[in-house]
């Protein structure tokens, strides 16, 4: 795991942790502890993100499903773009899984690419956690 994901994923998921609603608190688990078990698969192998990495397709599926599970019971909107940047970064793993050739750059950018953005927005959307807005009723 490279050490600048690591820095800002303690960041961002610590951040939402403690400052989270139960929705974000629920997402920064599930990255903390999905990109930990990633990390681990990947050091078990030779040759890092050569070929198709079912281990970490596998926790990007179970993350996705966590993801839609937030997104379904959850009244914010931002649970919609981080489940569709998790469906992303389990789609970047359709190519490798199918062609079981050596296409390493396309494949580790996609999977960083979202993870990144799944962080920077679960820091934003707790820094700017205001209450929903309720309909305000008019007796008349």
């Amino acid at each position: 795991m490279a050490l600048s994901f690591a820095f800002f994923m303690a960041g961002a998921c610590g951040y939402a942790l403690l400052r989270g609603d139960p929705s974000a608190k629920i997402v920064a688990t599930a990255v903390v502890v999905g990109s930990l078990l990633s990390a681990v698969l990947i050091e078990q192998t030779s040759e890092r993100w050569q070929s198709s990495e079912p281990g970490v397709f596998v926790i990007d599926v179970i993350m996705l499903a966590i993801f839609s599970a937030v997104m379904i019971k959850s009244d914010r909107f931002w649970p919609i773009w981080t489940t569709a940047a998790q469906l992303l970064s389990v789609f970047a793993h359709i190519g490798p899984l199918l062609r079981h050739a050596h296409i390493a750059v396309p494949f580790a950018v996609g999977e960083q690419l979202w993870s990144w953005f799944i962080l920077a927005q679960l820091a934003y959307v707790t820094w700017h956690r205001y209450p929903c807005a309720t309909p305000s009723t008019t007796a008349g």
